[in-house]
């Protein structure tokens, strides 16, 4: 079986038993992204102690890359300091934007395979979007 099968059965776990994928209404804090062209809404929420993010939990509807994307984002920033998800985001979309072949971590590998594809590259960035735009929000109110 190649990697890129692999890839894609990751992938597809996570479309269709996505992880912290729920109501946001004990989140601290909530921001929306959108893509018109494909019909993708994800909304991010974070419940945050301390500086760290204690749930990073999302909902919506949009193409299974989108949702698998918003599921491993929640999944791998939940625990993290404010910074450290910052900087796995910014890591994450310059690897999405970049020819480096090394994934910003081990778990987001499968995504990969999506960078051959520049038309559902927003698919992939809409959450990680979304989470930047609530992590500015979770620092202005410090």
């Amino acid at each position: 079986m190649s990697s890129d099968s692999v890839y894609k059965e990751v992938l597809l776990d996570h479309f269709h038993n996505p992880r912290n994928k729920g109501e946001l209404d004990d989140m601290d804090l909530v921001r929306r992204g959108s893509n018109p062209r494909c019909g993708d809404e994800i909304e991010v929420g974070i419940a945050c102690d301390n500086g760290v993010l204690e749930t990073v939990r999302f909902r919506g509807r949009g193409c299974s890359i989108c949702l698998a994307s918003a599921s491993m984002m929640s999944e791998c920033t939940s625990g993290l300091k404010l910074q450290q998800a910052r900087q796995l985001s910014a890591r994450l979309q310059h690897w999405f934007n970049s020819n480096n072949e090394i994934p910003p971590n081990e778990n987001l590998a499968a995504l990969g395979t999506i960078r051959q594809h520049p038309a559902r590259k927003k698919c992939v960035l809409l959450a990680w979007q979304a989470l930047d735009e609530t992590l500015d929000g979770i620092e202005d109110r410090r």
